[in-house]
């Protein structure tokens, strides 16, 4: 009988040790290497200016002496956003430099898609200079504007006296863009930078 009380009373025991065991939490997924460059950002307060092909060549004159990277995209470009992080990333490493990066957005101009594209730039703390296309989206802007094929994402590059250097789209198969071609033709602008590296080794 004694047996039989101890017995029940060490399962009572267990079972409410049991009962009283707290679920684990669970764990925080770690950030993802573009999440993580996003959070390092401080928050901006985006502009977001108009362009068109007319008034882009006095922008870009704007910054004479130094290099400018023209990014073509549009929200309804899976490519464009699964890379507009990079920017951010070139901005970090040679804004200092002599970087100016001028992103332009591609959708069609209304109130809703403008707001949308603030709302994207300000999530991807953006810290470069925004611009939205005012003109109407076909093949002709697309061909004023530079861009191979009408497609995106294209990017130009003008290297510091004002010429065109770079241009990597989805056309030509020699000049793709993609974040190591991108990478290399930078370094290829600011070589000073690489000088500077291997000097510190």
């Amino acid at each position: 009988m004694i047996r039989k009380l101890i017995l029940c009373s060490t399962m009572l025991c267990l079972l409410s040790a049991c009962g009283s065991v707290e679920s684990p939490e669970p764990e925080e997924q770690p950030l993802t290497a573009r999440e993580a460059l996003i959070q390092s950002l401080p928050p901006v307060e985006i502009q977001l200016k108009e362009i068109t092909p007319e008034s882009l060549p006095t922008e870009i004159e704007k910054h004479r002496g130094k290099v400018v990277f023209v990014d073509y995209w549009a929200t309804w470009c899976p490519m464009c956003l699964d890379s507009f992080h990079h920017l951010s990333q070139w901005h970090q490493e040679y804004a200092d430099k002599g970087l100016v990066i001028l992103a332009i957005n591609l959708d069609e101009d209304n109130e809703s898609n403008r707001k949308s594209v603030i709302e994207y730039l300000t999530e991807q703390r953006a810290p470069f200079e925004n611009f939205i296309s005012t003109v109407k989206p076909d093949a002709v802007r697309d061909e004023k504007y530079g861009i191979e094929g009408s497609t995106l994402p294209f990017c130009q590059i003008y290297n510091r006296e004002g010429e065109l250097a770079v241009t990597l789209g989805n056309v030509n198969p020699d000049r793709l863009y993609g974040e190591v071609s991108i990478a290399d033709a930078l370094t290829k602008l600011f070589p000073e930078t690489d000088s500077a590296e291997n000097a510190g080794k």
